[in-house]
């Protein structure tokens, strides 16, 4: 089976905690198929840019993306069976470009939606073989934007070969790995920490963003903030806690919550949309969003309580490893192209102009 991940978010060298999820799903998929990744990235150069980089063909462009997407196709290594687009933003350059190939397609949504969609991504959505959202949640509110797709939950992956569990060391160690952006609700954490009546704790906040600063200011000396850190460093940083805590007001999934689970680590994290999937009694506990007291409460219970680190890693490799993940992905796949030869030809796709 031979596939072609379309995408406008992906990691590069320059960086590389970009959309780390997207190369995440390839690598499940790369388990049973050959997939090769065309990524159109916008830049402010006048010229089309084509050059390749590991399993990527990467495309930059100024200003409409399938132009330069067609002038990648010709620099793939494989002929696709099936096109795999990731994001709502390239959902039109997805629906185009296998309508140029002649090959079935499906998308995969990550996020909710930040800007009303267009006529022909519509149409990606609706005529796509399957739209796989990585929770219900996020399906749902795709559902609620008047979204018509054939949808099937497929979840983000966790990263086994860094997340990987270790004895917790017992000093009230918290970690929290998160954008310092509004809708991550920084802010109620730094309100809840010194609510705590847990003595002598230390929190350990990882992330970049427009916010970083302010919110430095708002913490005290028992708050480091780290700025962005490659995946091996956050993982070094998650083995050395005994809680992860998420404050965010909004998540689809939150891929940090299962990658501080993978290496055993208890969660709090609020009711923000994903993390209600991921987390249950056994693994920590849920919290109503904006509510620092109730956070700070939260925070108490967990760390005074024992909890199986090794089963809590257990649980989320079985879910979200990427040969379970992959397995999804195949049947998705397989049962896509086996009703392309029962379908009649596919509806016209206007011009990306």
């Amino acid at each position: 089976m031979k596939i072609l991940f379309v995408t406008r978010s992906y990691p590069t060298r320059e960086a590389p905690v970009v959309a780390p999820f997207t190369r995440d799903h390839f690598r499940a998929a790369s388990l049973f198929a050959e997939v090769a990744v065309l990524h159109a990235q916008k830049t402010r150069d006048p010229l089309w840019q084509v050059e390749k980089e590991d399993e990527v063909v990467r495309v930059r462009f100024r200003r409409r993306p399938f132009p330069g997407v067609l002038r990648g196709l010709r620099e793939l290594p494989l002929r696709p069976d099936l096109v795999h687009g990731h994001f709502y933003d390239a959902a039109a350059a997805t629906l185009l470009t296998a309508r140029k190939l002649g090959v079935p397609y499906v998308l995969t949504e990550h996020s909710t939606l930040a800007r009303p969609l267009s006529g022909l991504e519509r149409l990606a959505f609706r005529n796509a073989g399957r739209v796989m959202p990585v929770s219900r949640m996020l399906q749902t509110a795709l559902e609620s934007s008047g979204l018509e797709a054939r949808y099937e939950v497929v979840p983000n992956v966790v990263d086994l070969e860094h997340f990987t569990p270790s004895p917790r060391p017992g000093r009230n160690r918290l970690v929290a790995v998160t954008r310092m952006t509004p809708i991550k609700g920084v802010p109620d954490l730094l309100k809840a920490l010194p609510l705590l009546k847990t003595r002598d704790w230390h929190c350990d906040l990882i992330g970049g963003g427009e916010r970083l600063e302010e919110y430095r200011a708002l913490g005290d000396e028992r708050v480091t903030f780290h700025g962005e850190l490659h995946r091996p460093e956050v993982a070094a940083r998650l083995r050395e806690a005994d809680l992860f805590v998420l404050a965010s007001r909004l998540e689809t999934f939150s891929v940090a919550t299962i990658e501080a689970m993978a290496c055993g680590v208890p969660v709090v994290a609020t009711a923000c949309g994903g993390p209600e999937e991921l987390v249950g009694p056994e693994a920590g506990a849920i919290v109503q969003v904006g509510d620092p007291a109730a956070l700070a409460k939260a925070i108490d219970r967990a760390l005074s309580k024992r909890f199986d680190s090794e089963a809590i890693a257990r649980g989320v490799a079985g879910r979200f490893s990427a040969e379970a993940v992959g397995a999804r992905l195949r049947k998705v796949y397989e049962s896509v192209l086996e009703e392309k030869d029962r379908r009649g030809p596919p509806d016209e796709a206007p011009t990306d102009r």
